[in-house]
């Protein structure tokens, strides 16, 4: 049965045995092979099986790339896969070995834990800048004007007169002719955020930094599909405090769910241990019991290291 191997560097991460006709490459969990980086797109590529062999198809176009062999792959251009050939998606590297050739795979060891992520902090990115409105030059003429007849056109008077209602309408003929600004998370002013979260029907906190609730009220709409999910509750976490968590399952205790984060960074964007707690809660599965563990961050190179290593404080 051909497989694919999946490595990231040099390290094996997966093999996946290509059972069905069609499978899908991307990021979130809803694909048949998920590949859990931001710069692989939702939809990435697709393996299907036509005349009994395996096309390789790019979905992405130019927004994420798809390379084979070192060659860009065109988008939508079928590519016939051949036994070793490496599929460059991101920072994996996706191995094709066919059925002949591939390695029947050898069972490991049962493990008791179930462990899945990284720890990582981010920061915000900045917000993008806002312009207001231009205002009329209060020295040139009346654009108003132009909508007389000549003889009234010459009137200095009337100019000045008209320059009032020009200074009061033309900011908000501005506002209207980009009013669809006004409902887009990253331009929005940042009055109308908490307006639209009441409208989408989902949390927002004031003591966010106001890039952490852009990017919030942009992800909303696609986290209510994985709500309740580790992808849901990592993908969260990730855009409210640009926190990676790593979530651990202890099959010997059912229904528990153990989220050890990273210690924010001092600094304007962190957030205290008590909204991040009742943050996962808010976004872990209703059936779980969840335990949020922070870890220190290490200590940046060249630090005292007789110092002894610092445990995780659980919340």
């Amino acid at each position: 049965m051909a497989q694919l191997q999946v490595r990231q560097r040099g390290e094996v991460l997966r093999i996946l045995p290509l059972e069905m006709r069609h499978l899908s490459i991307g990021r979130t969990p809803d694909n048949g092979l998920p590949l859990r980086d931001t710069s692989v797109a939702v939809r990435h590529a697709e393996v299907t099986e036509e005349g009994g062999a395996l096309l390789l198809t790019a979905l992405a176009g130019d927004q994420a790339l798809t390379y084979v062999n070192g060659q860009r792959l065109a988008a939508h251009q079928p590519h016939r896969l051949e036994h070793g050939d490496e599929i460059q998606i991101g920072p994996f590297t996706v191995a094709f070995l066919a059925s002949d050739q591939a390695p029947r795979p050898t069972p490991g060891a049962t493990r008791p834990l179930v462990v899945q992520g990284a720890l990582d902090a981010q920061p915000a990115h900045p917000p993008f800048p806002r312009y207001p409105a231009p205002l009329p030059n209060r020295h040139a003429p009346s654009l108003y004007t132009q909508f007389l007849p000549p003889l009234f056109q010459e009137s200095e008077f009337l100019s000045r007169y008209l320059k009032i209602f020009e200074v009061i309408w033309e900011p908000l003929q501005v506002r209207q002719d980009h009013l669809e600004a006004h409902f887009d998370a990253r331009l929005a002013p940042p009055q109308m955020l908490p307006w639209m979260a009441q409208w989408l029907g989902v949390p927002l906190d004031p003591h966010w930094p106001e890039a952490r609730q852009r990017a919030w009220m942009r992800e909303a709409v696609s986290l209510y599909r994985w709500r309740g999910t580790r992808y849901g509750l990592t993908r969260a976490l990730e855009t409210v405090f640009g926190l990676s968590p790593v979530l651990q399952e202890d099959p010997a205790q059912p229904h528990t769910l153990e989220v050890r984060l990273m210690d924010s960074l001092d600094g304007p964007d962190t957030a205290s241990r008590e909204a991040i707690t009742r943050f996962v809660c808010q976004n872990a599965p209703a059936h779980t019991r969840v335990t949020v563990t922070f870890i220190e961050v290490p200590e940046p190179p060249g630090a005292d290291e007789t110092a002894p290593p610092s445990a995780g404080t659980p919340a």
